[in-house]
């Protein structure tokens, strides 16, 4: 047998290089394979010291200790291991005739980062290098924030590319550090906007988002932005503030809210229901409530808009699952985020009617997608694409 040393960096597009990645493997073809999934870059101390931070690489197909032996494996992580895996197969073990595919991901986390390229390389007990290759210019895109963002990819901009340019912009993004979790959302509310967008993921309870490359799987990396509840039916089943939306205390510096992301105004949710929804997770049964046992007393679009202290003066969002087109395509190819950025668009053209943006967005939808494409989610992504709030006010108000 003899021990090897698999090592990755990676490197950004502006010569940045991040921590090397290192993996120690024996190979024994007489011994039993041992092969084990790795997904625990978010212990990278870099990543660890906040964000921005250094491009990361990480090799998942293999862990330290591991043994190449005599039989094959085979191994495809399911979504609890790796984000998005059933659909790329970025995460597959496998190991066949003594050769194992390494597979991994290399990213930038910091605002914007979306190309870096990753080194390779093996080398035996010798300190001699016995393999090594390149993959170069290699992209992740961070949706959300591309969508929310002042920056264009394929001709197409995230929402404040189409905003006045007198506006002032503050920006919550895990990447450049100001995004940790739901205080940081509260305390910006608190100060009173215009307009609040919101780009990742929901329920009718919550509206949350990543850090950038999903580090450790959305078990490790997941940020709460802002919930109706904290009140859970598992340890430690209560949090506070106990209903942080509520909280806001924001008076009438209230801003159109845009929260992109799954659920967030599925207004049909109330306590008793979202409490049985609980039952779905281990029953052949479920009233799609969406809310996983947590007793939500309304969504949490409605909840902003009726907040007496604060909140949103109207709400804009899905009542169902909403959709999103991952990597460079995420503001062109349709879905969630083509249709919120296409509200500021409009806004930016001079719709200042809050109806009028919002339905000339759904409009602009209907012409620019095949409707007919039934799979693609386009009909569903402008019949649940709902204003919680009164279509004539005036964005701005009257001058």
């Amino acid at each position: 047998f003899s021990i090897h040393t698999i090592y990755a960096q990676s490197t950004n597009d502006e010569g940045e290089a991040g921590p090397i990645d290192v993996t120690h493997v024996t190979i024994d073809h007489n011994a039993k394979t041992k092969l084990t999934f790795n997904h625990d870059d978010y212990k990278i101390a870099e990543l660890q010291n906040g964000y921005p931070a250094p491009p990361i690489a990480k090799i998942v197909s293999v862990s330290n200790g591991d043994v190449l032996g005599k039989d094959d494996y085979h191994y495809n992580p399911d979504e609890s291991e790796a984000y998005c895996n059933e659909f790329f197969h970025w995460a597959n073990i496998s190991y066949e005739n003594g050769v194992l595919t390494i597979r991994g991901k290399s990213y930038d986390p910091r605002p914007y980062g979306n190309v870096t390229s990753i080194h390779v390389w093996i080398e035996n007990e010798n300190g001699e290098i016995v393999f090594e290759a390149w993959r170069n210019n290699t992209e992740m895109y961070y949706e959300g924030e591309w969508t929310t963002g002042e920056k264009a990819v394929m001709g197409r901009g995230g929402a404040l590319y189409y905003m006045p340019s007198d506006f002032e912009c503050v920006i919550l993004w895990g990447s450049n550090g100001k995004f940790t979790g739901q205080n940081d959302v509260l305390n910006a509310w608190n100060g009173g906007s215009g307009f609040f967008f919101m780009s990742g993921h929901g329920s009718p309870n919550v509206w949350a988002d990543h850090l950038p490359g999903i580090p450790g799987n959305r078990q490790h990396s997941s940020l709460l932005g802002l919930q109706v509840t904290a009140l859970k039916p598992w340890f430690p089943y209560i949090g506070f503030p106990l209903f942080p939306a509520d909280s806001l205390k924001n008076g009438e510096k209230l801003p159109v809210a845009m929260l992109g992301g799954c659920h967030n105004s599925q207004f049909n949710v109330s306590a008793i229901p979202a409490f049985l929804n609980a039952f779905s997770l281990f029953l052949p049964w479920n009233n799609y409530m969406w809310t996983y046992g947590q007793p939500v007393p309304e969504c949490l679009s409605w909840r902003l808009v009726r907040n007496p202290h604060g909140g949103s003066i109207a709400s804009i969002g899905n009542t169902g699952l909403g959709y999103g087109m991952p990597g460079r395509a995420c503001t062109t190819g349709g879905g969630d985020s083509w249709i919120t950025i296409e509200f500021f668009k409009q806004y930016g053209s001079g719709l200042h009617m809050l109806g009028d943006a919002h339905s000339q967005a759904i409009a602009s939808y209907i012409s620019s997608f095949d409707m007919t494409d039934m799979e693609a989610g386009h009909v569903k992504t402008v019949e649940q694409w709902v204003l919680l709030g009164d279509p004539s006010l005036m964005l701005g108000g009257y001058s």
